[in-house]
């Protein structure tokens, strides 16, 4: 189930409805928000009908992730191709989403823009990412850009009430701790503690920035200023996460 996109998923039924749905978009905005999740729910609408993520197994639409290498090469980017130019079984659409776009290799971006340029008539891409410069300006400029932002914790707080039945106070927490991505959120409900999760610094990151901000803002504003515009390169460039790791421990040990 979705939450916090309501106003988006009218919008986009209508455009599928209508048959005026775009061949690209860029879904972009932090993690954990639901971009993911929305799209593959516009998917299940094309197929089935409903706005939502079904058992049932999708037919004319697939997601592609970053390799045990981390990347989306170029290879990935020509089976895209040959996906996109066959005749849809089930929808009106064969939809291709490529989660963490900015794992695209130079060569497979090239690719890609090659395919938006001539887009196939039945064919719908949509890229993922956490920031809307990571593809090069050619790309860039030829998709549709979606913002994804966050919830309020308000917002948040209503629906782990609501949908959840989640107690006052623990919502209460959990909204607090969220910065406004109900995933995160109800993955602090569900006891996954985001500090010990491995290989996740982004979300590490952003646990060591509340943690500081609630300690003593002004005490920690210099360190949280490094911290925060570490966060924004995290997030618009696909760097050597474990580098970045002993970079952030060694400032940290330093402060």
């Amino acid at each position: 189930m979705l939450f916090g996109h309501e106003e988006k998923e009218k919008a986009f039924k209508n455009l599928a409805d209508s048959g005026a749905l775009s061949h690209a978009y860029l879904f972009f905005g932090d993690s954990q928000i639901g971009k993911c999740n929305f799209a593959q729910s516009l998917a299940y609408y094309l197929e089935y009908g409903k706005f939502e993520i079904l058992e049932s197994p999708l037919i004319d639409s697939v997601i592609l992730k970053r390799d045990e290498r981390g990347i989306i090469g170029i290879d990935e980017a020509r089976q895209i191709r040959n996906f996109l130019w066959q005749t849809p079984l089930k929808s009106a659409r064969r939809t291709v989403i490529i989660d963490e776009a900015e794992a695209l290799t130079p060569e497979a971006q090239s690719s890609m823009l090659k395919i938006v340029e001539e887009p196939p008539k039945h064919g719908l891409i949509i890229f993922i990412a956490c920031d809307s410069q990571v593809l090069f300006p050619p790309l860039l400029s030829r998709l549709t850009k979606i913002y994804f932002a966050r919830l309020s914790k308000t917002r948040i707080r209503e629906i782990l009430i609501k949908h959840f039945n989640i107690p006052v106070k623990k919502a209460e927490s959990a909204a607090e701790e969220s910065f406004g991505r109900m995933g995160w959120a109800l993955n602090l409900i569900s006891s996954k503690k985001i500090k010990n999760q491995v290989g996740d610094l982004k979300k590490n990151l952003e646990r060591t920035i509340f943690d500081l901000r609630s300690q003593n803002l002004i005490k920690n504003s210099s360190v949280l200023k490094w911290l925060l515009e570490r966060e924004m390169f995290l997030k618009k460039y696909n760097l050597n996460n474990n580098i970045q790791k002993k970079v952030i421990d060694y400032k940290l040990q330093k402060n």
